[in-house]
């Protein structure tokens, strides 16, 4: 599968790599640029062979890191079309998707391209990373089309969330991994070997349980602990996964087993 502005890579491990392929661009997200992704996230979902994938930016021409700069205003100057719900159309079945997802990041990680990384289930991050999101300062309104008010604020908080939304501030790796919006960070010259080995371990875990963590996990924090304990009771019945007395999980489903609404 051959894009224009992504590069995938389905490796022989079980880890797939889509990486932004728009140096001249700081990797900025065009309507082409969702509509690739759209179609790498459609032959993710449908392949057993993928187990987790990274979603990645690659460096600028000067060869130093980038992530994404967000969404690509000149673009649309220039006529490129953008269907108007496909960024939230994206971002949501990234986040839905049952195969857990690792956005690795370095450089310039910015609005939109940050929408993009907060609906990943983890993040890990490079030394060079300069995270911001800047909606309300550079478009006037501070919410984002594609869920960056409610996924920041879900991940790192209302009141942190407020602070760097109303300010603009540009954060670092170190804070990034101290507020909680990244797992890890890492010198940027081992990010992706980083990267790949935690997505290696993921790779090595039963795919059924790690279907069913995720559909629990993703729905706890909406809801009262017994509710949460309670499916977790019946989620192997609902996922079709079965439990021996080792507590080793054995999938029985597909790969195309999706979220419940």
């Amino acid at each position: 599968m051959s894009f224009e502005t992504l590069r995938y890579e389905r490796r022989d491990d079980g880890i797939a790599v889509v990486t932004l392929d728009r140096p001249q661009r700081l990797n900025a997200i065009s309507g082409q640029v969702l509509v690739e992704l759209e179609k790498v996230v459609d032959e993710i979902e449908a392949d057993d062979g993928v187990r987790v994938f990274l979603l990645t930016g690659g460096p600028r021409p000067d060869g130093r890191p980038c992530f994404s700069a967000g969404f690509d205003l000149k673009a649309v100057t220039e006529g490129v079309p953008v269907e108007r719900q496909i960024g939230r159309r994206v971002t949501d079945r990234i986040d839905d998707l049952l195969k857990p997802s690792i956005a690795v990041i370095d450089g310039i990680c910015s609005t939109g391209g940050a929408e993009l990384a907060v609906c990943c289930d983890l993040r890990i991050v490079g030394a060079s990373l300069q995270l911001s999101d800047w909606h309300l300062k550079n478009l006037g309104t501070g919410l984002g089309a594609w869920g960056a008010s409610t996924r920041w604020a879900r991940l790192i908080g209302v009141q942190k969330t407020k602070e760097l939304f109303l300010t603009g501030r540009v954060i670092d790796a170190d804070e990034a991994v101290r507020i909680g919006w990244a797992v890890a960070s890492h010198p940027s010259e081992q990010l992706m070997d980083a990267a790949l080995e935690t997505a290696g371990r993921i790779a090595g875990m039963n795919p059924g349980g790690v279907r069913m963590a995720l559909m629990h996990l993703d729905r706890v924090p909406d809801m009262p602990r017994d509710a949460a304990l309670d499916l977790a009771d019946r989620m192997p019945g609902l996922m079709g996964v079965s439990v021996d007395i080792g507590g080793k999980a054995d999938a029985v489903l597909g790969s195309k087993v999706r979220k419940e609404n």
